[in-house]
């Protein structure tokens, strides 16, 4: 099936060497390359002469490369091989695509997101918002502006991703308090945010989890199986762990945390919990987030 000058393709109606032509003795028209005989993907060949790998035939009597024809292409004029495809990127959160992305936290030490957040919708590569939540936030002016600014830029971001990838609405009253060691979220609706380090997308996204009942509803232990003794156990509510293995295969359960059953503790679950700065390498950890909190919200009887 490489065509190829008499000699490599074979005498006419011969597709090249015994069984590499395709089917013995069925390469198509003499001294053709032929569907057939793998002259290239959902296409032809070329002439005589043709085959070759991504898009070059060779001279004389070399057909190509191992035989084949242009990869994911067409044939072409005698003496080329098909063009190569080109696929479009598939990916969540990839560079090659002239998108505007969130940069992941490469360093893993929960500073890459303070950066200027320049996506200019919380979707992966400028789609539609599959959910439209209502979560909105006054917030409380204290004395110090930059860690106000700090505060508004996170929270601005965190909401971003909660309105696009969640059904969830909830009023958020949002402060800076110079006690708070961390940050803290209530059920009631508040948050405080303490040192700048805190001041920061992952953590916002996690407090505001917080305000919509992980870890605070009245029913949460009941749904997590924790032995005697211990500090944390499975998850049991069906659509939380129904929305886990819908987010597999994921780098939780290759990693070194192998965070592969959804688990929790007294206030707390994982993966795409964002508890830790080590939990958001990408934004799938963002988006991951949004969606267990749905899941485990429904387990929770919240709407």
């Amino acid at each position: 099936g490489t065509g190829g000058a008499t000699g490599t393709g074979g005498a006419p109606a011969t597709g090249g060497a015994a069984a590499t032509g395709g089917a013995t003795a069925t390469a198509g028209a003499p001294g053709t390359g032929g569907r057939t005989a793998t002259g290239g993907s959902t296409a032809t060949g070329g002439a005589p002469g043709t085959g070759g790998r991504t898009g070059t035939g060779g001279s004389g009597a070399t057909g190509g490369a191992t035989a084949s024809g242009g990869a994911a292409g067409t044939g072409g004029a005698p003496g080329t091989g098909g063009t190569g495809g080109v696929l479009a990127d598939a990916g969540r959160d990839s560079g090659g695509d002239t998108k505007l992305d969130l940069q992941p936290d490469a360093g893993r030490d929960g500073s890459a997101d303070t950066v200027v957040f320049t996506k200019p919708v919380a979707v992966p590569d400028g789609g539609t918002c599959p959910y439209t939540g209502h979560v909105s936030y006054t917030l409380s002016p204290s004395s110090d502006p930059t860690a106000d600014q700090e505060i508004k830029a996170a929270i601005d971001q965190a909401i971003a991703y909660y309105n696009c990838y969640t059904n969830i609405s909830k009023s958020l009253t949002v402060s800076y308090v110079s006690s708070v060691a961390t940050a803290d979220g209530n059920i009631n609706g508040n948050i405080r945010f303490g040192p700048s380090g805190y001041r920061i997308l992952r953590v916002a996204m996690h407090e505001i989890s917080h305000t919509v009942g992980i870890g605070t509803a009245n029913n949460w232990l009941s749904f997590v199986a924790i032995p005697d003794g211990g500090s944390s156990g499975p998850w049991t509510g069906a659509n939380g762990i129904a929305q886990r293995d819908a987010l597999r295969p994921d780098v939780w359960e290759t990693a070194a945390e192998k965070q592969s059953v959804l688990t929790a503790d007294t206030q707390h679950f994982w993966p795409y919990g964002l508890n830790q700065a080590s939990d958001y390498k990408t934004e799938a950890d963002l988006l991951g987030h949004c969606a267990m909190v749905m899941a485990i919200r429904m387990d929770l009887g919240l709407k």
